[in-house]
């Protein structure tokens, strides 16, 4: 049987090196923990916040998949916010992907919302990365993992998503060349 927490670890420190801190996160007791683990000098003046145990979910969130979320401030909120988005996923059985978006970040911290006028999660296929990043490989082919990107984004530019579509809302994005990474970025919308 193949170990995906090494698989995924082994895959973060082939592409990030190692881990400066990690933060564990549970939603009750009976369901496995989510880590997110964070990597420094990835990206100039950001932090890369990596999970670590979403891969564990996939009967309910229907991929093999951990995510990566990249941050040039917000430190102390995001690994929080990110886990508990994701248990929002898992809680209501959402199957993740490319092209879903998780509002209500003020119920997880009212005070990073007022401070970044941001209140979804858009999560998307990873980009600025290298590109064997996003896949997972195991030996056997078995199953492989991947990776998606997750970054923040305004509810305005939530709404437009939810009445637009993946393509429109990921070209107005391009055509209006929005550094997701930025999380005090006006919004595009």
């Amino acid at each position: 049987m193949i170990n995906y927490g090494e698989l995924y670890y082994d895959h973060y420190n082939r592409f990030l090196g190692e881990p400066v801190d990690q933060e564990v996160f549970k939603n009750n007791e009976e369901m496995p923990s989510i880590q997110i683990l964070k990597y420094e000098n990835v990206f100039e003046e950001c932090l890369v916040y990596n999970t670590l145990g979403f891969s564990k979910y996939e009967e309910i969130v229907g991929d093999n998949v951990e995510v990566s979320m990249v941050v040039d401030g917000a430190f102390n909120s995001t690994g929080k916010i990110l886990a508990n988005a994701l248990f929002y996923c898992i809680g209501n059985q959402m199957e993740i992907g490319r092209g879903i978006a998780i509002c209500g970040i003020e119920s997880i911290d009212k005070t990073f919302v007022q401070n970044y006028d941001k209140s979804a999660i858009y999560f998307t296929e990873p980009f600025a990365f290298p590109e064997k990043y996003s896949k997972v490989r195991t030996e056997t082919k078995e199953k492989d993992g991947r990776i998606l990107l997750a970054f923040f984004i305004s509810q305005s530019e939530y709404e437009y998503f939810v009445k637009n579509g993946t393509e429109k809302f990921e070209d107005l994005l391009e055509e209006k060349n929005v550094d997701p990474f930025m999380v005090s970025r006006l919004s595009a919308v």
